[in-house]
């Protein structure tokens, strides 16, 4: 976001708060300038309508008099002066027909103005007209302006009666109309009302920047304050405060933030301790350790489980989607193709196990055994998290062949010593006996030749004994030049009785120039051994075996084939998980595949399978050739 925009959005409050303000306080202001408006208008009416009355009265005095006296010239002249006066547009008086009798424009008379009697008196008759005064604005048709209209009934009196006849008949005897200029009136009203305006606006603006004043400086800026650090406290910084100031509502605020930060803060630190607590915990752990949330996301996981699904580190795994690290998958796995714990576990079965091939990021495979199970996080069990432990079964294997070797070499060193001893015994007594008789001066040519051959068979024992114990020997942590054809030779020296009774012929297809691979010594005996007896098993009716080394670019191939029953296309997959076994005689345990391809991994080599029907299978490994890589290094 901008700056402008963040300034925008930081004023808000500020902007609603003046704009409320000025729309209340003009809203108030224009209430009471119409109703001052009103009022003030109405009482200049009234005090104009007031003083309307007293001329009249002083008028209707003197037309009264004037008409006493029939001074009608004298009458002419009052309406006439006083049609000049200022202020004053037309006087008349009508007779209670509507006649027009006197006018202060001559022209008016002997007109009937019938609709000035009925604008004051709209169902009044002549015998029934009004006997009190009525003032009210109009405005005339014909233009001219708004005016002032004063209706002033003259009333029929005893010294009257004897022109006009009885009062009973005759209440009135004529009506005075004056009509005043209603221009001053208004333009004075709103000339005060304009003086009061700026006057109420000058109060409002000032009253409004004194409240906005007070409402920044003690509400707006505060609650800012908070906003902000409320802000930096939700992104993560756990040290933000908000400065208190006074000892107002805003100020207790401000300490009760500062105060609930403080909280978070050292619950924050808390977690953090537990949560490295726990990751330290689960990573001492051996096995992979994976926490799976209802939304198939990870939200915990250790170590071993990183380096098992080809991660740098557990963190880069947590919010990752379980399909996701497991499968490669996009989108949940189908409970009817996958075993999914999430699917799967519930109250009545709390914990699963089951097999899983891992799929890593870069196409590789990784054969697991998962241990699942439920982790309920609500009280009520409505919502549970999935605990797994993956074992590595290559590990577990490779864990497995070590203890193997290990007691293979006791065993071996076991009866070396057994074999080798008595074998040296004997072999030291023979060679003083062949000493005796070649001092002696009888012929003994005959018992000679059975020494030496009973010497030859003890060297054989004593060579198998040397080879068993090269055989049974723990793995060095350094690899070391290991000539290959020798190895090979050895290894199949071993299992030559093994190949006599079932039958099976050997051929060798040795390459020249002894080649040799950086190893270690035992563990490619025990690769040659494994092939050779697979090979064994393949062949209980007998048959072909055939070991072939030869030189290909800069590295060693070794290829081992056999004329046995071959390997289906629906197992050809999985020979090497581990303990997968699929032996005629269904000893096997599962392991030695998987053993071979443990161990030529560990050395930088490669195996496959380049022939698998019946008649002919061929396992072909390769190394790197030893000899090659050090004549490119100089």
């Amino acid at each position: 976001m901008s700056d402008p925009m963040r300034m925008f959005y930081k004023q808000h409050l500020s902007r609603r708060f003046i704009v409320f303000l000025f729309g209340v306080l003009g809203l108030v202001s224009a209430c009471f300038l119409l109703m001052f408006y009103y009022f003030y208008s109405e009482q200049i009416a009234g005090e104009r309508t007031q003083a309307s009355h007293s001329v009249s009265l002083l008028l209707k005095s003197s037309l009264e008099r004037a008409m006493l006296r029939r001074d009608l010239p004298g009458l002419r002249d009052i309406i006439s002066d006083l049609g000049k006066q200022d202020g004053v547009k037309e006087v008349m008086i009508l007779n209670p027909a509507g006649e027009v009798r006197f006018a202060s424009k001559p022209e008016r008379l002997g007109q009937t103005e019938a609709p000035i009697i009925q604008q004051f008196c709209p169902d009044c008759t002549s015998a029934s007209l009004p006997l009190e005064p009525v003032t009210r604005f109009f405005t005339p048709k014909d233009g001219g302006g708004e005016l002032l209209r004063t209706f002033h009934p003259v009333r029929n009196k005893p010294e009257c009666m004897q022109c006009h006849g009885s009062r009973d008949t005759h209440p009135v005897n004529g009506i005075l109309v004056v009509d005043y200029d209603a221009a001053p009136i208004r333009e004075k009203g709103w000339m005060n009302i304009l003086m009061l305006t700026g006057a109420g606006a000058v109060a409002v603006l000032f009253s409004a920047l004194a409240a906005w004043w007070f409402m920044q400086r003690y509400v707006l800026q505060p609650v800012s304050r908070l906003d902000e650090a409320s802000r930096a406290l939700s992104q993560g910084d756990l040290t933000t405060r908000v400065p208190v100031r006074g000892k107002d509502e805003m100020a207790n605020l401000a300490s009760a933030f500062n105060h609930m930060a403080e909280r978070l803060q050292h619950s924050h630190r808390v977690l953090e301790s537990r949560e490295q607590f726990l990751q330290g915990l689960i990573d001492a752990v051996p096995d992979g350790v994976r926490v799976i949330d209802p939304y198939f996301q990870i939200v915990l996981a250790n170590r071993a489980y990183a380096e098992q699904s080809g991660f740098a580190s557990p963190q880069e795994l947590c919010q990752q989607y379980c399909y996701k690290v497991t499968y490669q998958r996009d989108t949940p796995c189908p409970p009817s193709l996958r075993t999914c714990p999430l699917n799967t576990l519930n109250a009545q079965q709390p914990t699963l196990k089951f097999m899983e091939t891992l799929q890593r990021a870069d196409g590789s495979l990784l054969s697991t055994e998962v241990y699942a199970a439920r982790l309920p996080v609500a009280a009520d069990e409505s919502e549970c998290l999935v605990v797994e432990s993956v074992r590595d079964l290559e590990k577990a294997v490779h864990y497995s062949h070590e203890q193997k070797l290990a007691a293979l070499g006791e065993l071996a060193a076991g009866v070396a010593h057994e074999i080798h001893n008595p074998l040296a015994s004997v072999r030291i007594a023979l060679q003083a006996s062949d000493q005796i008789l070649s001092a002696s001066q009888e012929d003994m040519t005959e018992l000679k030749d059975y020494l030496h051959l009973v010497d030859e068979q003890v060297e054989q024992c004593l060579d198998v004994t040397h080879r068993l114990m090269k055989l049974g020997t723990l793995a060095s942590n350094h690899p070391e030049l290991v000539e290959v054809n020798t190895v090979i030779r050895e290894t199949l020296s071993l299992l030559r009785f093994e190949r006599e009774q079932q039958g099976i012929c050997e051929t060798l297809e040795l390459a020249a120039g002894n080649p040799r691979i950086l190893a270690a010594d035992n563990d490619l005996r025990m690769i040659i051994l494994n092939l050779v007896q697979n090979a064994f098993h393949a062949m209980p009716d007998g048959g072909e075996l055939k070991v072939v080394t030869c030189h290909q670019a800069d590295e060693i191939e070794i290829r081992v084939e056999d004329t046995g029953t071959g390997i289906p296309d629906e197992i050809l997959p999985h020979i090497f998980d581990p303990f997968f076994s699929r032996r005629i005689d269904q000893r096997g345990s599962g392991l030695g595949l998987t053993i071979t391809r443990s161990l030529v991994k560990q050395h930088g080599g490669q195996i496959q399978v380049a022939a698998h029907l019946p008649g002919r299978t061929v396992f072909i490994l390769h190394f790197p050739d030893v000899d090659v890589a050090t004549k490119e290094a100089t």
